[in-house]
């Protein structure tokens, strides 16, 4: 019996100590051919130590075992090693491919993916498996070359790379189309996808693009599939009531946001959206509550002033929106609402103050421009008041009321 075997008998036995001792009588005795044998079992195991030990002994007559002695490497984290071990491959040696499949592979784990996407078109000359083609198409698609991506996918049968990596072609295709920009064929190759496997990201992908096109129906139809094979899908809830709502389905698409927040009742966006929904939906107290409420989690409250703003202003709440904190608003909009709610209570001065600030920012806004003249006109401001009807009727020339006043 070779000690190779009688170490293997100890292992089984869990007697460590004289396994080591038989390991030992191995790599001084035994065959190379049977310490190959043994070293390959070794690293099937996990004892990398003995394993490297018993390969680095091989190394001079079997230089193959410099893959071994790589992967090894890697997997204790030492890549420097395995890639030192992967350069003693010669291109003739019928492992050079293998080495340039792990090249690839170490080289995308650090990042270099440029570089690993030339070690792969090395052995994609070496070799047509399907796979090498696939891993191409893969580091094309992480790299934003989406056209040469969908090439290499479209080479490939979607059903056999389906079944060995878990990773539908026509789903790579269909997302590189859509990040070119072209959403007919992204929505052609993504709805292959689910017709085969379903995937609930894909469904919500796909829902998505179909919404953000304005083909609510259809995508509608994709969202309530999600929410009948996925309710616990992250976050789908805010994008699908965004499409009832394109849809017209108001009411549905508020029970579909409120449902969303018995999940996570701090989501501001969830919260702005609802408030919407409330106020389309001639709740105006519950959209004032979740303007509120959102306006204690949000991260950016220029989100929450705007809204909340004109719901006061629309109210002839003008006291709570000219207590709105001004220092702490950037949005021009809101800074515009404030102005107003300043007219509304006879304080032109401060409105005044404020359509100065913000002038230059809406210059294209004619319902702003109409509203400043007035105001400039009130307070005698001719100049700058003849500047602002000219703006103004660049854009509406066919309002003869202001006509008459700039000639005026």
């Amino acid at each position: 019996m070779w000690n190779s075997e009688k170490m293997l008998l100890s292992l089984e036995q869990g007697d460590l100590q004289r396994a080591d001792k038989y390991f030992q009588r191995a790599l001084a005795k035994d065959d190379q051919e049977v310490l190959l044998e043994l070293a390959t079992y070794l690293q099937s195991i996990g004892f990398y130590p003995q394993a490297q030990e018993a390969y680095l002994q091989l190394q001079g007559d079997f230089p193959e075992v410099n893959l071994s002695l790589a992967e090894i490497a890697a997997e204790d984290g030492d890549l420097e090693q395995a890639f030192f071990y992967l350069d003693q491959i010669d291109k003739t040696s019928p492992d050079y491919l293998s080495s340039l499949l792990m090249m690839a592979d170490l080289y995308d784990s650090e990042g270099l993916t440029d570089v690993a996407r030339e070690k792969l078109v090395l052995a994609s000359q070496l070799s047509d498996n399907p796979l090498i083609t696939f891993g191409l198409a893969e580091l094309d698609y992480t790299l934003g070359n989406f056209q040469a991506a969908i090439a290499a996918y479209a080479k490939l049968d979607n059903r056999d790379i389906l079944t060995q990596t878990g990773i539908s072609t026509y789903q790579r295709i269909g997302r590189s189309y859509a990040h070119l920009g072209k959403i007919e064929a992204a929505v052609e190759f993504l709805e292959k996808a689910v017709e085969i496997e379903y995937d609930d990201q894909t469904v919500f992908e796909l829902a998505c693009l179909l919404s953000e096109q304005e083909a609510f129906q259809r995508a509608n139809v994709y969202f309530k599939q999600l929410e009948t094979m996925s309710p616990d899908f992250l976050g789908y809830e805010y994008a699908y009531a965004k499409s009832l709502h394109g849809d017209y389905q108001v009411s549905q698409a508020l029970a579909l946001v409120q449902q969303g927040l018995t999940k996570n009742e701090f989501d501001s966006q969830l919260l702005l959206l609802a408030s919407q929904l409330a106020y389309e939906n001639h709740e105006e107290e519950q959209a004032e509550a979740y303007l509120l409420k959102a306006k204690a989690v949000a991260e950016d409250l220029e989100e929450v002033f705007l809204p909340l703003a004109n719901l006061y202003l629309e109210q002839e709440r003008y006291q709570e929106v000219v207590a709105l904190p001004l220092e702490e608003i950037d949005s021009v909009l809101t800074k515009w609402t404030v102005a107003k709610a300043y007219q509304a209570l006879d304080e032109g001065e401060k409105a005044l103050t404020i359509y100065r600030d913000i002038y230059l920012y809406l210059t294209d806004n004619p319902d702003f421009l109409k509203d400043y003249a007035y105001l400039l006109r009130e307070w005698g401001e001719d100049e700058l008041l003849s500047q602002v009807l000219a703006s103004y009727l660049k854009l509406v020339p066919d309002d003869s009321e202001m006509a008459y006043l700039l000639d005026d």
